[in-house]
């Protein structure tokens, strides 16, 4: 009967194991491509995005430094760039004009090539004015296909060229058409005689179109990055355009459509990445040989592909497969002539360690085994004495971060609940026994959080937040600070703090001033108003009543501090 056991046992496990390996095989072979694919898409789209900030910067400084007065003044307020407006305008307004661009062009010039050195792989950038504005000051071009710093060149000169030539002036009018910044699929770019791949923002200001900012790439930056990508023995990787045109292929000629797409398989490939987040082998025929492939989209707009054959993926599994089969065939013989001295041997230890494992899934994590002998059980026992340890080191780890609060680092709203109903237990048993706690509670409000949020961005406000809660924390260093809400702290004050509380209350203030006055940026000033209440048992039956009169004062303190600056103070519950 236990040969019988074994043999169907082991026949089992072989069956399981040769498909577990195939099937794992293909998860991993599909985990490796994909990874591959990433990696080489995010090294493209590191680059891509490089190009895409310092061109939004540009174009941000632009526009802000483009004044509309002098646009009105001008007369062209409303040229849209296809010379649908009708100018009328006298010498003088165009003469100011010319002159208030040439010192705008001038000014984000500087600025664009200093951008431009410190950006990795552009080939040239420029800023063309829309000719509607000016014939005289078309703005500035730089190049250095051929050599290794920009070199000004003349701006392309747009009346000559159509709208539709793509490769003189596609990279002026296909931004304009779409009203907003995007890449430009690779084009031969005629001016300067090279296959490229453009990032351009349009700009706009009062209605008006001003021009366009761009970047280029040469093609060839981004083809020498999928070249070098290998896969397996003879895998390689494909870039492709939106319209299925081969960018770069190792057997096709750049130009030409790769033969499945636009097929079913092309729909049903994007059909199953758009329904799940994880890739699934996915299998094709080319030219006889079958093939797996994987793709995704690079930030351009372009289509990144691995393909390899199944028979290489498949060739580490198969020989995995060949040496468990004969790893059974000798297992068969060998464990029947030990099996029966090992039952024993082993059932009993297994057994302690099935009982400790019950503990553990009863929550029990103290549990320990007296087993070490150094053998496959002692093994097992390890690895269990070490899985407990460590699921009580992360259930403490989790207990610890619930409690926290994950940006100013201080205890968060749970853990003041918490303090708050042992106050409460503190409160009862002191009633009790005739005596009274002595505590107090200090609320914080951080003013004027939306208007820095608003101005400076949410980044700074955080700044802000972090910067008045570490001085809540220096001041009242000896007691739990906790973040109640988005810009509300409050500190709970016991023994020696509670006996210095209305030193350390002033000495906040205090702080508060000087760091205010030494503050370089205005999201580094400490602008928190403060009320502190202790408990009296006149007053207070819990410790939420005590945090409610400190919350009263806090706000009387903003009154005050709004008042003292002449500003009104908005209904309770509404945003200050």
């Amino acid at each position: 009967m236990t040969m019988a056991a074994i043999l169907i046992s082991v026949l089992t496990v072989g069956v399981v194991s040769v498909l577990s390996i195939r099937r794992e095989s293909d998860r991993s072979s599909v985990q490796e491509m994909r990874l591959l694919c990433e990696n080489c898409r995010s090294g493209i789209d590191e680059s891509l995005n490089s190009i895409e900030q310092s061109v939004d910067v540009i174009a941000r400084y632009a526009l802000e430094e483009m004044s509309s007065v002098a646009l009105l003044d001008g007369g062209v307020i409303g040229v849209d760039g296809r010379g649908s407006a009708v100018l009328d305008r006298s010498a003088e307004q165009r003469t100011d004009l010319d002159l208030y661009l040439h010192e705008h062009s001038e000014k984000l010039e500087t600025l664009c090539l200093s951008v431009a050195e410190r950006t990795n792989g552009v080939v040239s950038f420029y800023y063309r004015i829309n000719p509607e504005l000016s014939l005289r000051e078309k703005g500035f071009f730089y190049t250095k296909t051929d050599s290794a710093s920009f070199v000004s060149e003349k701006p392309t000169a747009i009346g000559y060229y159509a709208p539709d030539d793509i490769e003189h002036v596609g990279w002026y009018y296909i931004p304009m058409e779409r009203g907003r910044p995007s890449w430009l699929q690779p084009y031969y770019n005629a001016n300067l005689g090279v296959r490229m791949i453009s990032y351009v923002a349009p700009l706009y200001k009062a209605g008006t179109f001003l021009g366009v900012i761009g970047m280029d790439i040469d093609e060839q930056t981004l083809i020498d990055r999928v070249r070098d990508v290998k896969i397996f023995k003879t895998g390689f990787a494909i870039l492709m355009a939106e319209d299925g045109t081969v960018v770069y292929h190792p057997f096709v000629e750049a130009g030409q459509h790769i033969p499945w797409k636009g097929t079913p398989l092309e729909t049903a490939m994007k059909q199953m990445i758009a329904e799940s987040n994880e890739a699934k082998p996915m299998r094709y025929e080319f030219q006889g040989d079958a093939r797996q492939m994987f793709f995704t989209g690079v930030r351009c707009g372009l289509e990144l592909i691995l393909t390899a054959p199944v028979r290489e993926i498949n060739e580490s599994g198969q020989r995995l497969i060949n040496r468990i089969v004969c790893l059974l065939a000798v297992i068969i013989v060998v464990f029947f002539a030990i099996v029966t001295a090992l039952v024993r041997h082993v059932t009993d230890p297994l057994k302690r360690l099935t009982e400790a494992a019950k503990h553990l899934a009863g929550g029990n994590y103290d549990v320990r085994m007296d087993y070490h002998r150094n053998d496959e059980v002692g093994t097992l026992t390890k690895a269990f004495e070490q899985l407990v340890s460590h699921l009580q080191v992360y259930i403490s780890d989790l207990n610890s971060k619930a409690y926290q609060d994950a940006m100013t680092g201080v205890r968060n709203k749970g853990a003041y609940e918490m303090s708050a109903r042992k106050l409460d237990d503190t409160i009862r048993l002191a009633k009790a026994d005739g005596e009274e706690p002595a505590f107090a509670m200090v609320m914080f409000d951080c003013n004027n959080l939306k208007a820095i949020n608003d101005t400076y961005g949410h980044d700074k406000g955080d700044v802000y937040l972090r910067t008045a809660c570490r001085l809540i924390c220096d001041v009242f260093r000896h007691s739990p600070v906790f973040r109640l809400g988005g810009d509300e702290f409050a500190a709970i004050l016991t023994e020696e703090s509670y006996e210095r509380r209305e030193v350390l209350f002033r000495t906040f203030g205090e702080e508060a001033a000087r760091v205010s006055e030494a503050a370089p940026e205005p999201w580094e000033v400490v602008c928190v108003a403060k009320g502190m209440a202790a408990y009296d048992p006149a007053l207070d039956d819990s410790a939420e009543s005590v945090l409610r009169r400190a919350d009263e004062a806090m706000y009387a303190d903003k009154k005050r501090s709004k008042a003292a600056r002449g500003q009104t103070e908005p209904p309770r519950g509404e945003s200050a």
